[in-house]
């Protein structure tokens, strides 16, 4: 079911969507998709994303690493040292590639030997077992964005040295070394339209300039100020100063008193925080109440922009404001210092950093170490320097050892280094898992003389698996590593071992294209057809990948060719659904269907091989079609392969299965949509221009009431747009009313709109809500559309279903800058609701002071009335919105004294709600407490029946009298009397007090 427009075209009026980095986009997209060969071979690429400070680089870096071509990325904190060190984010890249190909096989290196021998542990460690992989169609990337030192310079520049060529980089630092095949993509927001359009989203009521001088162009800085104003710290029309230095001040002043100390000790913190942490830690430099403390540090929390300030999640504060606050760095390690010491459970870790703290604060060196040494500091055994030397030098001194020859198991059968392996073993007992995942990285390397060593000593490890899945014979599989195959199954190794994946050597064999480890494990007598967790074999495995001459000897010992997983897929439904084709691949399938491969087969989606080959535009649709002519086969939700190849833009596809096969060009699927609408829903134009030439029905509906059109306009392309467009198309109405000049309007796509006004004016006509093009255009933000339909619009009310204009929704939604626009095209301020409340009541109830200048600016009369005879003063004095009727008493110069059909005043109205704050603005500004409502009561009156008589002692005072003149003048004689007095009069007006409230 399509969804109507507005969840999917337009923000909820309540909120404004996150401007995309659209053409930063664009041209990462234009660099990514760039393939240079060198003698055949991709040649190696680089971009490097740079900008001033904050101007996005680190949001657009993770933006990035959502796309499913990044196979990896590594984002350095400064405020996490450890992010950035070497071992950290050799291993955060191996430990992502290793989740992205289960088959790659990474050795397992200690710290040390990652922070020692860094460049041959990353020989090792990535390009070596990288180099053994299949090389992709299409390239993919890693994102790293590193700190500003020399040390994470070098690390990017070594580990740029040992990936593949079609595994390109994507860093967020000047590179040192210059280079061809280095780029540059620079986030200049001076002169980008989608900064403008996020200063419009997130501070509509400045304007764009202002906020440019104010934030140098930075979005951090945008979105810091906009934040501390949607919670109340500042008001909406704040004078913006030139600098960040000064917008960040003006925040920091809203903040909480203890501000300054929280940041500061979350800085001196060597990790991230939590807010528990965090708050047992501030008592000990903030002395105010706890409940206190907790709210300072989430209203800290929420106001400069961390996503929550729930207790156990971090503290997260961006690095500017750890700047900003200064260095009190003694006062708070002690703090921290004190924190550790009193933990009840202690982890070697918290030692760790009670020394690291101990080590930086007020506390003499001799009482650190007798603190460490009671908290068992003696007890540690250290395998390498501890955080830095300065620390480990103190946990020294408080007994720990630090052992100083740490050997690495894995890294010396890496290496395949036999005699360092020996001494090792000579000196030390390494646990069964280093020696079983050395095993394996040195079966992956093809070190024999290690496999030798290592089966002849531990031959109980020989069959073992790391992790539940790699087992040697399966790494020297997937390596095409005889030497290694041969020695394990003469060791006795099982041919078919496999850990809890099930998946055997055999298998990994088959999907790296190893043909003669294939042909070895077949002829030592392994299952053919032995099945792993998702019920696949080795020919499976083989097909998928495309490599035909492994299929073809598989087949020849007895394959089932027909064999289907836990999807319903078939060795020729994987062949044909890996969109990586290559030259083998055309090969393999037909391999497949001369070995008689059926045709027929339905997977779990009910798909034969032909939706599959026409969904990626196999060049085997014609043998397919040979072997099974049904050419419009459904899939369970009814598409055909027609429909699916339209989807995907595989006009070759199209072509084929409608001018040789005869598809049926109009079939309907489940939701009653053909192969053109499918082509049109994803952008393809020349799918679309030949589906109309050989003459699609654009005008069919699906089961949304939509056309073709409708789904072309949400794409800024004319080209699509331009077969479908006709009087009928144009004029055709889905099920929410909508036509497709609104769905271009609310996309904000300006000329596709154009060209659908060349054809029919719909601009006036309604959907079901009773929104029009300009309605969504102007919900949307879009405000070049509101200019270019201004001149066709004839009702600039543009009323909802609900009788509200666009103006009071616009207000209501925050989106001051586009009210202006709008009346700048001629909207009207006058304009009412079905309650008689015009734009000034509703800045009134909104409190919306920034809004109310905009209205004055544009001539707006702010002595309105409701049905109610209700002034916008009255709607605010309601609301008790003190600074919109400050604005409206001073600046507007509004009359205090107007009364409403029940000749209630403002003044009355403060008297009843007890708000002592607006009675004395009231009167200070000229209203009258002696005017009577139409029951004859005074503001004191109400005030007396509201049961609020500090007020009505006020309203006396300013009277001039001792009692009102609506009721009880004289003075009682006695309490008793007075109390009677009071309790007739209450009685008497107790029916009136309900009129009173309801104004």
């Amino acid at each position: 079911m399509r969804e109507p427009l507005l969840a999917h075209g337009v923000a909820a009026p309540s909120h404004v969507a996150i401007v995309p980095r659209e053409e930063a986009m664009a041209r990462f997209q234009e660099w990514f998709g760039r393939v240079e060969m060198v003698e055949g071979v991709m040649r190696r690429q680089t971009l490097e994303i740079v900008g001033r400070e904050h101007c996005g680089k680190t949001w657009f870096a993770k933006k990035l690493s959502h796309m499913p071509e990044c196979v990896a990325s590594h984002f350095c904190r400064r405020d996490e040292p450890q992010s950035a060190e070497s071992a950290t984010l050799i291993r955060s890249i191996g430990e992502q590639l290793m989740r992205r190909f289960p088959n790659l096989v990474l050795p397992r290196l200690t710290t040390v030997t990652l922070l020692e021998d860094t460049p041959s542990a990353l020989d090792h460690f990535l390009r070596l077992p990288l180099q053994t992989m299949p090389s992709p169609s299409k390239a993919v990337f890693l994102v790293l964005d590193g700190v500003e030192d020399d040390d994470t310079q070098l690390l990017i520049e070594m580990l740029l040295d040992v990936l593949p060529t079609w595994m390109r980089l994507v860093t967020l630092r000047k590179m040192n070394s210059a280079g061809e095949n280095i780029e540059v993509l620079e986030l200049d927001a001076e002169d980008d339209a989608d900064f403008e359009k996020f200063i419009k989203a997130k501070l509509p009521q400045n304007s764009v300039d202002a906020v440019r001088r104010a934030s140098e162009g930075s979005w951090f800085y945008v979105k810091q100020l906009s934040k501390a104003i949607e919670m109340g710290g500042l008001p909406s029309d704040v004078t913006l100063p030139d600098g960040v230095e000064n917008m960040l001040s003006i925040v920091a002043r809203c903040l909480p008193t203890p501000f300054a100390d929280i940041v500061r000790l979350a800085k001196a913190c060597r990790c991230r925080p939590t807010h528990k942490q965090l708050l047992a830690v501030s008592q000990m430099l903030i002395y105010r109440d706890i409940s206190l403390i907790e709210n300072d540090i989430r209203v800290i929390g929420q106001m400069i922009g961390m996503p929550s300030s729930q207790q156990s999640e971090v503290f997260d504060v961006p690095d500017i404001w750890l700047r900003f606050v200064g260095e009190d760095a003694l006062r708070c390690h002690s703090a921290w210092a004190e924190h550790f010491k009193t933990k009840r459970r202690k982890t070697a870790r918290d030692v760790c950093e009670l020394a690291y703290h101990l080590s930086r604060s007020t506390t003499n060196p001799a009482n650190a170490v007798k603190t460490l040494q009671s908290v068992g500091a003696g007890e540690l055994l250290l395998r390498c320097h501890v955080i830095d030397r300065q620390t480990t030098a103190l946990l020294k001194a408080a007994g720990a050892r630090l052992e100083e020859n740490n050997y690495d198991v894995v890294y010396a059968c890496s290496v395949g280094d036999v005699s360092h392996l020996d001494a090792i073993l000579r000196e030390t007992k390494p646990v069964s898992m280093d020696i079983c995942f050395g095993l394996l990285t040195a079966a992956a390397r093809g070190n024999i003389e290690m496999c030798r060593f290592l089966t002849d000593n531990f031959p109980h490890l020989v069959a073992s698996s790391c992790c539940g899945e790699w087992n040697s014979l399966r790494s020297a599989a997937c390596y095409g590593q005889l030497d290694i195959l041969h020695l394990l199954l003469e060791k006795g190794v099982d041919v078919d071992e496999c850990g809890h994946s099930d998946r055997t050597a055999l298998r990994a064999a088959a999907w790296s294209g190893q043909l003669a480890a294939v042909q070895l494990l077949l002829q030592t007598g392994a299952m053919v057809d032995r099945r792993d967790s998702e019920q696949r074999t080795a020919l499976m495995a083989a097909a998928f990948m495309g490599h035909r001459d492994v299929v073809g000897v598989i087949i020849q010992y007895g394959a089932d060719v027909n064999a289907v997983d836990k999807s319903g897929a078939t060795a020729l439904h994987l062949n044909l659904s890996n969109s990586s084709k290559h030259e083998d691949h055309a090969e393999t399938t037909r391999l497949l269907l001369e070995c008689g491969a059926d045709c027929k087969i339905e997977d779990a989606n009910g798909r034969v091989a032909l939706h599959l080959a026409a969904y990626h535009g196999d060049p085997c649709i014609p043998l397919i079609l040979e072997k099974h002519p049904a050419v419009d086969v459904p899939d369970n939700m009814g598409q055909t392969p027609l429909m699916l190849a339209a989807s995907q833009g595989k006009l070759v596809a199209v072509q084929f299965l409608t001018e040789t096969a005869h598809s049926d060009v109009d079939s309907i699927d489940n939701n009653g949509r053909t192969a053109l609408q499918w082509a049109a829903i994803n952008g393809h134009s020349p799918v679309v221009a030949y589906l109309c030439g050989i003459g699609s029905d654009e005008g069919h509906k699906d089961n949304d009431g939509a056309v073709a059109l409708h789904y072309a306009v949400t794409h800024d392309d004319v080209a699509l747009i331009k077969p479908l467009l006709n009087a009928q198309t144009v004029e055709a109405k889905d099920r929410y009313g909508q036509h497709p000049a609104m769905i271009a309007s609310a996309n904000g796509n300006l000329k596709v709109l154009q060209e659908i006004l060349e054809v029919s004016d719909v601009v006036n006509i309604p959907d079901h809500e009773g929104r029009t093009a300009l309605y969504l255009a102007a919900m949307a933000a879009h405000t070049d559309i509101i200019a270019t339909l201004a001149p066709r619009v004839k009702d600039w009310s543009q009323r909802d279903a609900d009788g509200t204009p666009l103006l009071h929704t616009l207000i209501v939604a925050n989106l001051i800058y586009v009210a202006d626009v709008l009346l700048s095209h001629g909207a009207s301020t006058s304009d009412a609701d079905t309650h008689g409340r015009t734009a000034v009541h509703v800045v009134a109830s909104t409190n919306d002071v920034a809004a109310a200048k905009m209205l004055r600016r544009n001539g707006a009369n702010f002595e309105d009335v409701d049905r109610g005879g209700r002034t916008a003063l009255m709607t605010a004095v309601w609301a008790k919105h003190v600074p919109i009727s400050a604005f409206l008493l001073d600046s507007c110069g509004v009359n205090p004294n107007r009364t409403d059909r029940q000749g209630a005043t403002a003044l009355s109205i403060a008297a009843q709600i007890g708000d002592r704050d607006m009675v004395n603005m009231l009167l200070k500004f000229g209203a009258e407490p002696k005017i009577k409502d139409g029951m004859g009561r005074t503001a004191m009156d109400v005030a007396i029946i509201s049961g609020n008589d500090a007020i009505a002692a006020l309203l006396q005072s300013a009277n001039g009298s001792s009692g009102s003149s609506g009721i009880g003048s004289s003075v009682p004689n006695s309490p008793l009397d007075a109390s009677k007095q009071r309790q007739r009069v209450t009685s008497s007006l107790r029916y009136n007090r309900t009129n009173i409230i309801d104004n």
